[in-house]
């Protein structure tokens, strides 16, 4: 039944199927054909085709005849209805395979392959782009960018591989297999491509009807309509080439073949490709095309040269590639013969050197297109991401012309493989799985055609391998190889001699699967050996242009894998050889994959539409073996199950699972579903089902699994309703807890308040004081004026004033009389609400203590405990009385100053007076409060809000650091107040005079001291109170540069006159918002052109993040490029302050401005301002901290708060993503440090904050009294490591994650991100009083942790059983508490955190619970927590090895210990320790200590002791003194981190570990006479050069300014001259025609030399100094030269191997380097220090041999090196050291070396190793012109030789052979020497040095 139901379902499609066309057009699945014949197949394409429906299925199998038209079935709706439909559901099409591969590689997980086949000219590669536009289109939601990348390399690689053939019109001469590859969330995130067998005859020669490379003829057109590429590439008219004439074939388009150029050119820029590098593809191009039209003329039969029309064709092609003619020449003329490593040359005859020129064009064109297929591979490449991939191959199809060759042997051979690998697929395999199983199946026959791959590839004899045989003989041909092929094969049934007996000699013949193929032998042999032009690529490396020379460089496989010497003919593998093992290889990678078949069929001969050849068809037909595909996918069971397997997938479907019969249980599935037997069958292990059976399964599978999850959905809603409740009742008991601790907090505030009103009322007694104290210091000044105005009536005056001073003393009584009743007779209480809250504002958010508070009203009594909360009102009461008898004193105080040198008797008068009034009441003395009275507010933020602008973490974060000092230190003092207090009470009345002169002088004291801070304030004000203005236009105007209108978008350009109008509606578009993302040139005048191509990238990514245009990691990426720019290049961060406010202002989209401001605040915290733009900055911040409002207003805040920075350093790291997220917020990063006793605090750290802050801030927390000693580690994977306490936390934060995001690219499959492994540790490091308990209880405890971790962790001391079971039993005690009288042993069972590994594993774990309880017991019971600490930490103490920082060190060399010890840094020494025991084997003071080196190349630190130190050793039997070592070498990966520790013990070690001998000399300070005096010295200096005719007179090149400056504003002028004076006007002296400008640095190229020298020297100096601009970053190649330092050291060579051997040359040399550090505008610009760098490596060498020049050199270094604050000064200084040090030694014979000039370019000494014949060896430093002597004595030195040892010397050893060096030869000489053997020789020789003794025998 079930069977007819699914041949119903086929018919009822079939006929829907029909009607929807509107005519019959055959089956869509030819497997669903009743009778299966040849013919019924044909018929049935044939209806389909004429119908328009190219594509019918065979099972799986499409076939697609070429409809030779377009057809409207490919667009993107097509694609949507294909998408997530299965294989079937729609009428066949290629979308429909596309989408049933990507849906396996989804599933299954399984990589794909579409293998596309069928003749030339079949559609092959359209197919291909279908599939790839399929896929691109399916996953766009993401990487589109890579997915346009996919495309356009498809449109290059069919320009320059595709052809016109006979039989296609774009024929693919090459094979390629595209692996798209996908990520893991299935999109596209790369191509690799993979390229067979390029046809590379058809460059030289076409046949009749066929055309050259498609590339050739678009070029050329492209040329005849763009006059500037036709010049730029020297182009001519098609028909002017012979290469594109050497068949007949039709006229060219030449508008399509335009445009398809200009696709191609887009393609390249798709791909990011440089625009130079298009220009070299297209150089060679042309360059192959002006090869074919050379002509020979022939000599003599022996000779060829050239006719007068090759000598233009040459110098064009030498100008093409960049090369020197004469080579070029030579390589069309000479062989050269490699016979040994003798090289022979041989001229060429006439038809040897055509085919010269012919395999040189090939080579070329061959070299370029591997070059390109491997660019596109770089550009296109997944990374790590291509694990899944989803591979189409399109490769050529069958092929048999009337002229078959070499290429189309290949060809056939290709599909005759893929032909089998099908068939092993389909038939073979699928065939041997059924007889295997033992299932029933009908048995089909196909073609094998093994026996035709045999001939051809099965060794020992077969047609490659006699080919490759005639390929490495010498006199090798085509004959012989043919002659072979007839002896060998004759009898072989594929094999026939030829169509014809009398072409015999000629050709042969193979009967493919496709048919029979007759192949012309001649140049086969040839063809196979692709002789590669080595000569012509050598020379090529040498060329001018970039790409030509990266290109000779390219080497592709098969010649890298060569190991023959080259030139020789084994030199590399054969074309066929490397074709089949290509081959090969994507055989095996095809059999790894899933495949899926294309078959496509060509319809006709003609190409023409709608023309249907049913012959042609049906040959095609025969040879695919469609009809026995049909029969197969009919007959068999495509889906295969293993019993286990189907199982598991179905069981779901059987209600009563029983697994004690698998195969009745698998039967009893098939038919409780219905299934009827014939669709299906039970194997020995699998199941095989058809089609029809298996998706009627999955069907009720899933209609199972729906109903299953409908249940599950039942018991998991009821299950979350019930946790619901739970969760509400738990939250309804939490809020009842809030309630009730909010009620208390509410009373504990009514008290707070409280508190405030009573502070309140003393703080204004306080300032009232003040006032008063103002008032009358003014009152006396005006009384002293008018004293000295009226002298005469000083008596009057003296009276009123008496009486005037004593009624408003009487008034002041009065007022605090009436004051202080009213304090008494109000209560408090509650209702103080009202009072409190209008005093509130006036109040600073201080922390309140009511302790604290209240103490010294309670001191009295003698009671240390706090007063209640009831006698508040009684101590207010004697506060009032207190203030009562305190008040008068305040008027007497400034009246001593009015009175003095008055009358006695008044001020006796006044005395009395207030004696009586302070003997009236008697009141105790109280201590003054805790904090002054608040100072009036003076910052701008008082002005908008009272409240804080921008949020943070914590509430806190509001208050700088210097408040939190301030409070501490105030909340000292007054600690220290109140102890004086309470250590001195008054009890009677005798002490009351001492209490009004104690009380007095506090009151004078505590008035003046605020006098004093109101004064300084008001006369100390900064930018950020100043309320000036400075417009940023007026910054733009003085220094910006001037943008051309039409590259600005956002205005339009109108022409202008000269004038300042023009200007400064330019600069003040500058300022504002711009729509366009390009700018022409930076903001800001900058002097390295390489900061200026990053400007206009960085504003082009800023515009890009700014629009929101990306995704969140892309927005990441871009703003740590950013800032990481600023860091990096400090010219660079005003222009990106100055980007950041010009996009901020105007922006018409809120979310823009948001975003710009986002790296606005993070930009402020990783750098700031320079001093130009700083109070511009500023300025602009407050006008928007006043305009703005909302979270702009914030974001202003933020950064006018960073804007005070203190930090001298800025970031080393851009932000990381939780930074981002966190100021996205407006908050700060939350850090958790943890600590060795498992305990964490969490703090927020401000992104300014730097480890040393971040100590300040924990011992805040933890109450810690000092932070001597203590630091934070960051404790990672790799280990632990000290962070410095001037590092900023967040940049650790961000080399955390920049470390992760690489562990993550590379370990991709980790299961847990390595993140969690990354945290701070707060732990001491410093250990200076080692014997010495701390008093601080915060600090015992920390100290005590990190003891228990030392002991117990890390075992670092030799503590016994004993002792660890003593430490053990009090550190139970600390944990555990008392021990009960029976312990449980779980308490004890983690023995591990009691005792040290190497005494835990002695004994099992049973055993050490029970000892462990009695230690608990007998050394820690009845002892508290802190009594424990103080044991364990005192026991501790005793160990020499505590406080000792211990490393892990190799001793590099012999001695009587072991090698492996422990190195350890202790406050008095260091420290041998034996890693075993734990003694100390040696150690020695600090003092003891001459030097200690960190090698800078190789982990190796090197100590080095003084003549008269000796070392105590200590051994378990005695001590005694030894005889010491004075050098000791170890290799250890953390020698910094020693020479760290080091320095904090000892910094006088600081200049020998940090290398930095020039820190501890103090210079002179150079005066302005002295600036002049020098600058005079060279003025005379370079006039002798001038009188002497030394130089040359220039040409007029232009002023000072036009040669060092770019474009400046007028303004900008004229605020130079005005700044530099008379400089500018010696600037502007010219002597004898030489103005300043010959002398001063040049970015651009000289015409001519400076000194006077010969015609050809001059050329070669002109090359010299280009090299020089070129260094520096300024040449004509400076923009795309690579960066890296062996660039820079290969052009440092090139000019000293130029300049060393002449004299002339050298002198000129020094002229032009000491002309580019003349007068640069930036001294510490990257382009002036690198001139500089060079210069010091040419005085470290050698020196000019003209006097004059000398001089000159001289004089301009002393001249540079008086500025000691720019790095120039720093250069000019070590160079004039080199000079000097270079100066009387031997003339140098090599330049120098790699490693010297890295060693000179970065001001260090050279260094190398020194082995010696104990097996020792050490890193030596020395200059680069010490001699053999110089060094010695430095060894002597090292190693405590003494000075009278004689008959030593320094050898060089090089393999077997050693020389003894002489004494004035130059050891940087022999370093250099070696560096050019190892250059020259094929393999490196190791050469070192070694010291030994001289022994004579006697």
């Amino acid at each position: 039944m079930l069977e007819r139901i699914l041949l119903l379902k086929k018919a009822i499609y079939q006929f829907v199927y029909t009607m929807s066309i509107g005519r019959k057009v055959g089956y869509a699945d030819m497997t669903a054909m009743s009778e299966i014949d040849e013919i019924g197949i044909n018929q049935n394409l044939n209806v389909r085709y004429n119908s328009d429906i190219i594509y019918t299925y065979t099972g799986s199998i499409l076939l697609a005849v070429n409809p030779y038209k377009s057809i409207n079935i490919y667009n993107t709706q097509n694609i949507s209805e294909y998408h997530t439909c299965k294989l079937g559901d729609l009428s066949p099409h290629v979308f429909a395979v596309a989408e049933a591969a990507y849906t396996s590689i989804v599933d299954d997980n399984i990589n794909q392959a579409c293998v596309i086949s069928g003749e030339s000219g079949a559609g092959k590669t359209e197919t291909t782009k279908f599939i790839l536009q399929y896929l691109c289109t399916v996953t766009s939601n993401v990487s589109s960018w890579v997915q346009e990348q996919i495309l356009e390399a498809n449109t290059i690689l069919e320009a320059f591989g595709n052809a016109k053939t006979t039989r296609n019109d774009n024929s693919s001469r090459f094979g390629k297999f595209m692996q798209v590859c996908f990520d893991d969330y299935n999109c596209i995130k790369g191509c690799v491509i993979q390229d067979y067998l390029l046809e590379q005859s058809r460059i030289t020669f076409q046949s009749e009807g066929e055309r050259n490379y498609n590339i050739m003829y678009q070029l050329v057109a492209q040329g005849q309509k763009n006059i500037g590429i036709a010049k730029s590439f020297n182009l001519k008219p098609p028909e002017f080439y012979k290469y594109l004439n050497t068949s007949n074939s039709e006229k060219i388009n030449m508008h399509s073949e335009s445009k398809k150029f200009d696709a191609v050119t887009m393609a390249f820029t798709v791909l990011q490709i440089p625009q130079f590098v298009i220009d070299g593809v297209f150089k060679v191009l042309s360059s192959i095309l002006w090869l074919g039209n050379i002509e020979f003329i022939d000599v003599d039969g022996e000779v060829t040269d050239f006719s007068s029309s090759d000598q233009e064709v040459i110098s064009i092609i030498s100008n093409l590639l960049g090369l020197n003619r004469c080579d070029f020449k030579k390589v069309l003329l000479i062989r050269q013969i490699n016979v040994r490593g003798n090289i022979t040359e041989i001229p060429l005859k006439i038809k040897e050197a055509i085919e010269n020129r012919h395999a040189l064009a090939k080579a070329l064109y061959s070299k370029t297109f591997t070059w390109l297929v491997s660019k596109i591979n770089s550009c296109t490449n997944p990374g790590q991401d291509g694990a899944k991939f989803l591979g189409v191959l399109d490769i050529f199809g069958f092929e048999n012309f009337s002229h078959n060759s070499f290429e189309q042997l290949c060809i056939n051979y290709t599909n005759e493989k893929l032909h089998k690998f099908f068939n092993h697929y389909v038939f073979a395999l699928e065939q041997s799985i059924y007889e295997q199983e033992g299932i029933y199946f009908n048995h089909v026959e196909f073609t094998d055609n093994t026996p035709c791959l045999e001939i051809m590839e099965k060794p020992p004899r077969c047609v490659f391998k006699l080919l490759t045989e005639q390929c490495h003989m010498p006199k090798g041909s085509d004959s012989a190889f043919l002659c072979n092929m007839h002896t060998e094969f004759e009898s072989h049934p594929n094999y026939i001699k030829g169509s014809d007996r009398r072409l015999w000699e000629t050709e042969f013949g193979i009967k493919h699967y496709a048919g029979l193929v007759i192949y012309a032998a001649g140049g086969f042999v040839e063809k196979n050996r692709d002789v590669q032009q080595d000569v012509m690529f050598d020379y090529m490396s040498c060329s001018k242009d970039l790409f030509i020379k990266d290109l000779s460089k390219y080497q592709d496989f098969q010649f890298i894998s060569s190991s023959y010497p080259r030139g020789s003919s084994k030199s590399k593998c054969t074309v066929s050889d490397n074709f089949r093992h290509q081959l090969q290889s994507l055989i095996d990678v095809l059999q790894n994959t899933k495949p899926w078949y294309v078959r496509c069929i060509k319809p006709n001969l003609q190409k023409r539409p709608n023309t249907y050849d049913s012959s042609l068809v049906l040959d095609q037909l025969k040879y695919l073996g469609v009809v026995d595909i049909i029969r197969i996918r009919r007959e068999g069971f495509p889906i295969h199950f293993s019993h286990e397997d189907f199982i598991v997938r179905y069981k779901c479907l059987m209600k009563y699972k029983s697994f004690e019969n698998p195969e009745k249980y698998l039967k009893n599935i098939f038919q409780i579903s219905g299934m009827p037997p014939t669709e299906w069958q039970i194997g020995k292990t699998k199941i095989f089902l058809r089609n029809e059976v298996y998706e009627l399964l999955e069907t009720n599978r899933k209609d199972t699994i729906y109903k299953n999850a409908v249940i599950i959905q039942k018991y998991w809603n009821r299950y979350y309703c019930q946790k619901s409740f739970i969760r509400n009742k738990q939250a309804v008991l939490k809020i009842q807890h809030a309630y009730r601790g909010w009620r208390l907090r509410i009373r504990f505030m009514r008290m707070r308040r409280s508190a405030i009103v009573i502070q309140s009322r003393l703080r204004g007694v306080f300032a009232r004081e003040v006032a008063v104290a103002l008032r009358e210091m003014k009152r006396v000044d005006e009384e002293l004026k008018r004293r000295d105005g009226m002298y005469g009536q000083l008596t009057s005056i003296n009276t009123h004033t008496l009486a005037d001073c004593e009624r408003l003393i009487q008034e002041e009584i009065r007022v605090l009389a009436h004051i202080s009743e009213n304090i008494q007779t109000e209560p408090i209480n509650d209702n103080n609400d009202s009072e409190s809250n209008t005093t509130r504002p006036s109040i600073q958010q201080d922390s309140v203590d009511l302790d604290n508070i209240f103490d010294f009203l309670c001191e009295s009594n003698g009671s240390l405990d706090s007063a209640p909360i009831g006698e508040i009102n009684d101590n207010i009461k004697k506060l009032v009385k207190y203030l009562d008898a305190e008040s008068p004193p305040k008027r007497t105080q400034p009246l001593e100053a009015l009175h003095r040198g008055k009358s006695k008797e008044a001020l006796c008068v006044q005395t009395e007076d207030v004696a009586k009034l302070f003997t009236t009441k008697v009141v105790r003395s109280i201590p003054e409060p805790t904090v002054p009275p608040p100072p009036p507010p003076v910052s701008i933020i008082a002005n908008l809000n009272s409240e804080p602008i921008y949020e943070a973490i914590n509430s806190y974060k509001l208050t700088t650091t210097k408040e939190i000092k301030k409070e501490k230190y105030m909340l000292h003092d007054y600690k220290s107040i109140r102890d004086n207090s309470k250590k001195s009470t008054p009890s009677t009345s005798v002490f009351v005079k001492y209490q009004i002169d104690e009380r007095e002088n506090r009151r004078k004291h505590r008035v003046e001291k605020k006098i004093h801070e109101l004064t300084f304030s008001n006369s100390h004000k900064d930018i950020y109170i100043d309320d000036s203005f400075y417009n940023i236009l007026e910054f733009a105007e003085n220094y910006f540069n001037t943008h051309d209108n039409s590259t600005e978008h956002n205005f339009t350009s109108t022409p202008t006159q000269k004038g300042t109008s023009s200007d400064m509606l330019v600069k003040h578009n500058m300022t504002m918002f711009s729509k366009s993302d390009k700018i022409p040139t930076s903001h800001i005048h900058m002097y390295d052109p390489e900061n200026v191509l990053l400007s206009c990238n960085m504003f082009r990514e800023l515009c890009k993040y700014m629009r929101g245009e990306l995704n969140a990691e892309r927005e990441l990426h871009i703003i740590q490029y950013i800032i990481g720019l600023g860091i990096e290049r400090e010219e660079l961060r005003d222009e990106i302050f100055i980007q950041c406010i010009r996009q901020s202002r105007n922006n018409p989209n809120i979310d823009w401005t948001d975003r710009i401001w986002l790296i606005l605040c993070l930009s402020i915290v990783a750098f700031q301002p320079s001093k130009l733009l700083f109070r511009y900055f500023v300025s602009f911040i407050k006008k928007n901290m006043i305009d703005l409002d909302g979270k702009f207003r914030q974001y202003s805040q933020w950064c006018f708060d960073n804007c005070k920075s203190t930090k001298v350093s800025t970031r080393m790291y851009p932000p990381s993503s939780v930074e981002v997220a966190a100021m996205r917020r407006l908050g700060t990063i939350v850090c958790r440090f943890f600590f060795l006793d498992a305990r964490t605090k969490a703090i927020d750290v401000h992104p300014t904050d730097t480890a040393g802050d971040a100590v300040q801030k924990l011992a805040e927390k933890l109450n810690l009294i000092t932070t001597d000693g203590w630091a934070i580690y960051q404790n990672r994977a790799d280990g632990e490591e000290h962070i410095k306490s001037y590092d900023y936390l967040y940049d650790i934060i961000s080399a955390w994650e920049m470390k992760q995001s690489t562990y993550t690219s590379t370990r991709k499959t980790a299961n847990a991100s390595s993140s969690g492994e990354n945290r701070f540790v707060f732990k001491k490091r410093l250990f200076k009083l080692t014997q010495e308990l701390s008093q601080d209880p915060v600090e015992v405890s920390m100290l005590y942790s990190q003891a228990v971790h030392s002991v117990v962790k890390k075992d670092e001391f030799p503590v016994s059983e004993k002792v660890a079971l003593q430490l053990a039993g009090l550190q139970a005690q600390v944990a555990l508490g008392d021990p009960s009288k029976q312990p449980k042993p779980e308490y004890y069972s983690d023995i591990n955190s009691f005792l040290p590994m190497r005494i835990s594993k002695t004994r099992e774990q049973q055993f050490w619970i029970p000892i462990l309880a009695q230690a608990h017991r007998q050394y820690g019971s009845s002892r508290n927590e802190l009594t424990a600490k103080v044991l364990y930490l005192s026991c501790v103490m005793q160990y020499p090895l505590y406080g000792t920082t211990m490393f892990k060190v190799n001793y590099k060399g012999y001695w009587n210990m072991a090698s492996n010890i422990i190195l350890g840094i202790h406050f008095d020494g260091l420290k041998f320790i034996n890693p075993e025991d734990k003694s100390v084997m040696l150690q020695f003071k600090y003092v003891d200590i001459e030097s200690i080196l960190l090698d800078p190349s190789d982990s190796f630190i090197t100590i080095s002791l003084n003549r008269s130190a000796q070392l105590l050793k200590s051994s378990r039997d005695e001590s005694s003194f030894i005889e010491s070592q004075k050098c000791f070498v170890f290799e250890t990966p953390q020698k910094n981190e020693i020479g760290s520790l080091i320095i904090s013990y000892y910094p006088p070690l600081s200049n020998w570990i940090l290398n930095n001998l020039e820190c501890s000399k103090k210079y002179k300070g150079t005066t302005k006479e002295d600036r002049l005096r020098l600058h005079q010295n060279v003025v005379l200096c370079r006039r002798q050069l001038v009188d002497m005719n030394i130089v040359k007179k220039p040409h007029d090149l232009g002023g000072f300014l036009r040669n060092t400056l770019r474009r400046l504003s007028k303004h900008r002028l004229e605020k130079l001259r005005s700044e530099q004076g008379s400089s500018m006007q010696d600037h502007g002296e010219i002597y004898k025609g030489f103005s300043h400008t010959f002398w001063a640095f040049s970015k651009q190229q000289i015409p001519f030399c400076l000194s006077t020298i010969s015609d050809q020297e001059e050329v070669v100096m002109v090359q010299v100094f280009d090299l020089i601009l070129t260094f520096s970053g300024l040449g004509t190649s400076g923009e795309s030269i690579k960066r890296a330092e062996d660039e820079h050291v290969r052009i440092i060579q090139s000019i000293m191997d130029k300049c060393m051997k002449k004299e002339a040359l050298l002198n000129e040399l020094y002229l032009q380097l000491i002309k580019q550090t003349t007068d640069h505008p930036d001294a510490n610009s990257r382009v002036n220090l690198k001139n500089w760098a060079l210069l010091c490596v040419l005085c470290s060498v050698i020196l000019p041999s003209m006097k004059a020049v000398r001089k000159y050199l001289i004089a301009h270094l002393k001249r540079c090196s008086s500025d000691f604050l720019s790095e120039e000064g720093k250069y000019a200084r070590f160079a004039e050291n080199c000079f000097f040090r270079t100066q009387g030694t031997r003339r140098r014979q090599w330049t120098p070396s790699r490693e010297e000039i890295l060693c000179t370019t970065n001001r260090r000494p050279c260094y190398a190793k020194f082995y010696f014949m104990d097996g020792q060896y050490y890193s030596i430093e020395f200059q680069p012109s010490s001699t053999t002597n110089d060094v010695l004595e430095i060894i002597k030195k090292k190693i405590g030789l003494q000075d009278n040892a004689k008959g030593y010397s320094i050898y060089e050893v090089i393999g077997n052979s050693e020389r003894s060096l002489s004494s004035e030869e130059k050891v940087c000489d022999v370093m250099a020497k070696w560096e050019k053997y190892q250059v020259t020789s094929q393999q490196g020789i190791q050469v070192t040095f070694t010291k030994i003794k001289y022994c004579f025998r006697i």
